[in-house]
């Protein structure tokens, strides 16, 4: 693939002679006056769009407000790569950046594309200081020199990667319709099921457990440790993520196939217990301790029955009675395992999890086109950035 590069037109520059830092801090977020709070985990990697947020009342302490246009960059953990452009004015965490354009500087739109490059985020990992929580500061960003292209061919490789980014959210808006039907037939069914209710604790083989606590030591390994951010991705654990690695933690914190995790703490009310199903896995994983695991016997209970059950309606009014509120809203291993929720048969319980995901059986094609996009979205990013 050619792109008809003129590289020899491209100068390093400082990253602060064409970015602005922008630092509006706000104190109060329930007084704002915006509608929408955008944290770390409502980025999604590879996203170049802000897709998901909550609202300022749920969340307390200082936050940065952002104006539409301007870029939310996870300066915590940056090998993350959360990067997207703001379409709204609001309010993020002070655990990013957010930044904005420099006029005449730099292209608006060519920002959060450049921004989305393995050649700024690899730069930017480089740079982040401290070893539990790595972080990107701003006066070490901003003296940061990097090759980039004049004016006019910023906009022409920014017309290219969201046309890219275009296709994506189509398919997104599709995949999003097929979901809201998946989410209605869910409810529904949980909502008429007639069977007995049990003790959750009746149908684990291994009881809510929290994840691992590691020492700093540790940090560094092999072993792939699922993270909080994983909890508000989707109901299926990515396994696919650019995880941190551990030293092995030993057996009793390695997860399995069908192994059900649940949210331990959130900065969001709703987000504490939020429940995710383990895949068949590829290597060994294990889970940090913000996360609890819990291993359904399949002789009692289908995991993906249970599963649905706690991302229905039914199922988080239930989670919703052990949630404590606070700051940051947790809930307790120990009462995970008082909850109660109907159980049938298992022919039954099987037959409500094939009609759920009947209601979205094109999803894989669908997964595999946004996948397409966004491998070609990779490659072009590599192609023009990596390297004159």
């Amino acid at each position: 693939m050619s792109l008809n590069l003129d590289k020899s037109r491209w100068a390093k520059i400082p990253f602060g002679d064409v970015i602005d830092s922008i630092t509006d801090r706000v104190d109060d977020p329930s007084t704002a006056g915006v509608d929408r709070y955008v944290g770390l985990e409502h980025l999604d990697p590879g996203v170049m769009t802000v897709q998901r947020w909550d609202s300022p009342d749920k969340v307390e302490a200082q936050k940065l407000r952002f104006q539409p246009g301007d870029v939310i960059f996870g300066r915590r953990r940056a090998y993350q790569k959360k990067v997207a452009r703001a379409e709204f004015e609001g309010i993020c965490s002070a655990h990013a950046l957010v930044l904005r354009a420099r006029p005449g500087k730099m292209a608006p739109d060519f920002l959060p594309v450049f921004l989305s490059s393995d050649y700024f985020l690899d730069r930017a990992i480089a740079i982040s200081v401290g070893s539990l929580s790595p972080t990107v500061n701003w006066r070490d960003l901003r003296v940061q020199e990097f090759d980039l292209p004049p004016l006019d061919e910023q906009q022409r490789i920014a017309h290219l990667l969201w046309a890219g980014e275009q296709e994506r959210r189509a398919i997104g808006e599709v995949s999003q319709s097929l979901e809201q039907v998946r989410s209605v037939t869910r409810d529904e069914l949980f909502r008429t099921v007639d069977a007995p209710r049990v003790l959750f604790e009746s149908l684990c083989s291994i009881p809510s457990q929290n994840g691992v606590t590691l020492k700093k030591s540790e940090r560094a390994g092999t072993v792939p440790m699922v993270n909080m951010g994983e909890m508000f991705r989707g109901e299926v654990i990515d396994t696919t993520s650019d995880y941190e690695r551990v030293v092995h933690p030993g057996d009793h914190f390695l997860l399995g196939a069908g192994d059900l995790l649940f949210a331990r703490r959130s900065i969001v009310f709703e987000g504490a217990g939020a429940c995710c199903l383990v895949p068949d896995l590829s290597e060994p994983h294990t889970f940090e301790s913000s996360v609890i695991r819990s291993r359904v016997s399949v002789e009692a209970a289908d995991p993906h029955y249970v599963l649905h059950f706690f991302r229905s309606e039914s199922g988080r009014n239930v989670m919703s009675q052990i949630v404590r509120r606070g700051p940051v809203s947790g809930i307790a291993g120990s009462e995970l395992r008082t909850l109660n929720l109907p159980v049938p048969d298992l022919v039954s319980q099987q037959s409500m999890v094939r009609e759920i995901d009947r209601a979205s059986a094109v999803s894989p094609l669908l997964a595999r086109r946004a996948e397409a996009a966004s491998l070609l979205k990779r490659d072009l990013l590599n192609l023009i950035f990596g390297g004159r």
